[in-house]
């Protein structure tokens, strides 16, 4: 944390804008760990609760968003790189959570570790337009990013702890919504297709 520390020092509410981007040139720091900081900084530094919470928040959609524009121009070569990379199981579960769930499946993959950072180029190679990449992945980045600015805000001296935790009963909630409102759905259009087929029967 002491680089962050000396980030924030340096470029203020800039550096929690580039704290969701660290990931990308190497630096081992989770998404929620970035999250939670921002928040952290409001307590003990006496940032903008609002400032810092939209500056990570652009953060986090802002590198979603290069992500997405990556497998939208490379297309086949993001979808070999995954193929084959360490992160092939990743690719996988992201590609059939959209392939079988659209944009419902973007929007849970948010919740869960991993999964998150790889969709957003799975979703751009598979062709979904960027509009519904943006209404799918946009509300579920501020929901996501705010659990976690407020862990950081009320727990600032533990909050490594909790997230540590925290993104394991995260992940299994968002499955089990997740496929709730699958059951839903399917059960919804089971049933208006049963009245469809009654009223034609009359």
């Amino acid at each position: 944390m002491a680089f962050l520390i000396e980030l924030v020092n340096d470029l203020g509410y800039f550096a929690m804008f580039i704290f969701s981007w660290l990931i990308f040139i190497g630096l081992p720091l989770p998404n929620e760990a970035a999250a939670a900081f921002s928040g952290v900084l409001t307590e003990s530094r006496g940032y903008s609760p609002v400032l810092a919470f939209t500056s990570t928040y652009l953060g986090i959609i802002s590198s979603g968003t290069f992500g997405y524009g990556v497998g939208r121009w490379a297309k086949a070569r993001v979808l070999h790189k995954m193929e084959t990379s360490k992160s092939q199981s990743l690719y996988r579960k992201a590609q059939t959570w959209l392939r079988q769930y659209g944009p419902i499946g973007i929007s849970f993959s948010y919740f869960v570790p991993g999964v998150r950072l790889v969709m957003p180029y799975i979703a751009g190679a598979s062709g979904i337009s960027f509009r519904t990449f943006m209404m799918a992945a946009y509300p579920a980045a501020f929901i996501w990013c705010m659990i976690y600015f407020q862990i950081g805000r009320l727990f600032p001296s533990t909050f490594t702890i909790i997230i540590e935790h925290l993104s394991l009963v995260a992940a299994a909630a968002a499955v089990i919504v997740f496929f709730a409102l699958i059951g839903f759905f399917y059960f919804k259009r089971r049933k208006q297709s049963s009245r469809t087929i009654m009223n034609r029967g009359e």
